[in-house]
């Protein structure tokens, strides 16, 4: 009976490989429209023993041995890095198209239009600088100027914080896929370790998790021997079995910018970050917006110096009674053009002069104030040139106030203007000045300005109708300056503006180059891991009929027993 039974175990062992494989092949088919699904190939393999009367030994049947997932790790690894830098440059794309929102170039109320309205009204002032119009109109050109730059800023600025926002949410959504993909390896090692295969649906989830993940950084994945993977950002290991040390994130003060900043939660180590939505919102946040935001406090700053430098060697129709500058020094006993002394604007070795008015008979005397920055010897402080101007200039008197500005005053019946200053002193200080602030955040025009408009310093010897500061003024849009590189105004914007048209454009290139990569090697993937419903199909018509044919051959073995039992009757 021992031919009889090995005969009835090679039917067995068919019948039930075949009917594995069918499940197998019909789970495929149930997961054709799963796109984290990985095509599994059930592997038959013959069974030794069962010998023959003659000596032979043809085998003991057939079983599955195995469960073959189709999956090329090299390529997986290729996608997640194609997916994460997709998803960064489309990041980068949408802030660079927003930030060209803000400039609104190419319409009537840019920046570049108002650059060039407001050096234009300066431009007609010169030609008739006793037009009270002519004086209003450069202000008020010279105030919707300023209100765009703040304007430009304030939503630059909100941009930002929306990026930091952004930051926090996506650490928070990385740390959870970082503990899903860490769990998910411990139940994978425990099943490998006692189920051959017996993993694979769970392979297939850690493989979605890892791909969103690689959507937010790029990573790195090592397959272990046990079934688990370890994860790397950078060359930092962050997941190791069932272990991950985790991602959090605070909003921390960097070169005088809020920035959330992404760390390791086990040590607070900064990440280096590349790729992948975090990183697109790192970079869009860092070069994209806080470069725009510099170009605009670069071309703000430059707008004040620049102007004030010119508006504080002119003067208006009338002289003033009293004044106050607008910036005031650190330390007023400091040297003028130290860092102790504090400002913005750093004057230098030369003079200015003051001519005091009176108003009865039209007399005036004109006083030269020496600056001395030569850093030879004692250098002038706000203090020693305060000394000066009350030992030199009559009628009127200079002061320090409270918070270390320098304020004159006029006796009664006598006004004064200011002029030739070589030394920068004025503007640096804000007397007679156009423009007030530093940067982009408070530039204005000054309120003395606004208030009497015939203070607007159009002209520069005094004689009637003279507008020569006015064209000073004008001339700045087009004057090549040194701390822009050698750029007029004008042309440092146009190249902001450029520069950021040009980003864009690469942008568009990037995301298009990167969807296309992306592209195809999910297609490869597809061709490897997807399932193909005609193969599929194939493969279910070629089990069936081995199925068949196991079945038809227990069939007749059980004839033949019957036969034999029939003989033995």
């Amino acid at each position: 009976m021992g031919l009889i039974t090995d005969a009835l175990q090679i039917g067995r062992s068919a019948l039930l490989a075949y009917q594995s494989a069918l499940q197998v092949t019909g789970n495929n088919v149930s997961n054709s429209g799963s796109a984290s699904y990985t095509r599994q190939t059930p592997v038959l393999t013959p069974v030794g023993g069962l010998r023959l009367p003659e000596g032979f030994m043809p085998g003991g049947g057939v079983a599955l041995t195995a469960l073959r997932r189709n999956l090329d790790s090299a390529l997986e690894n290729r996608i997640r890095v194609a997916i994460g830098n997709q998803a960064g440059v489309a990041v980068e794309q949408q802030t660079l198209g927003r930030i060209e929102s803000i400039m609104n170039e190419l319409s009537d109320a840019d920046l570049s239009t108002l650059l060039q309205k407001f050096f234009n009204a300066f431009s007609n002032l010169q030609n008739q600088p006793h037009e009270h119009a002519a004086r209003t109109i450069a202000l008020t050109a010279g105030e919707s100027l300023v209100a765009e730059i703040r304007r430009q800023r304030s939503e630059v600025l909100a941009l930002r914080d929306e990026l930091n926002r952004d930051l926090v949410a996506a650490a928070e959504e990385a740390n959870q896929l970082l503990r899903d993909i860490a769990a998910l390896n411990v139940r994978i090692t425990a099943l490998e370790s006692s189920n051959r295969g017996g993993a694979n649906s769970l392979r297939d989830e850690r493989d979605a998790l890892l791909r969103e993940l690689g959507e937010l950084m790029q990573i790195e994945v090592r397959e272990q021997p046990d079934g688990g993977v370890n994860v790397y950002v950078g060359n930092e290991l962050i997941i190791q079995g069932g272990y991950t040390r985790g991602i959090t994130s605070s909003l921390e003060t960097t070169s005088g910018q809020p920035r959330t900043v992404i760390r390791f939660a086990d040590d607070q180590g900064e990440i280096t970050i590349r790729g992948g939505r975090i990183g697109g919102m790192i970079v869009s946040r860092d070069e994209h917006v806080l470069g725009q935001l510099q170009g605009l406090n670069d071309l703000a700053t430059t707008l004040i110096h620049e102007i004030n430098k010119v508006h504080a060697q002119g003067h208006g129709l009338e002289g003033y009674t009293a004044t106050t500058g607008f910036n005031d020094v650190l330390d007023p006993n400091a040297v003028l053009n130290s860092a102790q002394a504090g400002l913005q604007l750093r004057p230098k070795n030369g003079s200015f002069q003051i001519t005091v008015r009176d108003l009865s008979s039209g007399a005036t005397s004109t006083y030269t104030i020496t600056v001395d920055l030569d850093g030879i010897g004692a250098d002038d402080s706000l203090s020693s040139l305060v000394a000066q101007i009350n030992a030199k200039v009559g009628n009127v008197t200079a002061t320090i106030t409270p918070d270390n500005r320098l304020s004159f005053t006029a006796q009664t019946g006598f006004e004064f203007t200011f002029g030739e200053d070589t030394s920068n002193v004025l503007a640096a200080l804000g007397v007679n000045t156009l423009l007030v602030g530093s940067n982009a955040e408070d530039i204005a025009i000054s309120s003395v300005l606004l208030n009497n408009p015939n203070l607007l310093a159009a002209g520069r010897n005094g004689a009637p109708g003279d507008g020569s500061n006015a064209a000073a003024i004008a001339e700045l849009g087009s004057t090549p300056i040194a701390t822009i590189g050698g750029r007029s105004l004008m042309e440092y914007y146009n190249g902001i503006a450029n520069g950021l048209a040009n980003r864009a454009s690469a942008a568009v290139t990037s995301v298009k180059a990167t969807e296309a990569i992306t592209m195809a090697l999910s297609a490869q993937r597809e061709s490897i891991s997807g399932v193909s419903l005609d193969e599929e199909t194939i493969a279910l018509l070629s089990l069936e009929r081995s199925f068949q044919a196991a079945a038809r051959y227990v069939s007749v073995v059980d004839q033949l027993i019957e036969e034999m039992l029939g003989l033995v009757r």
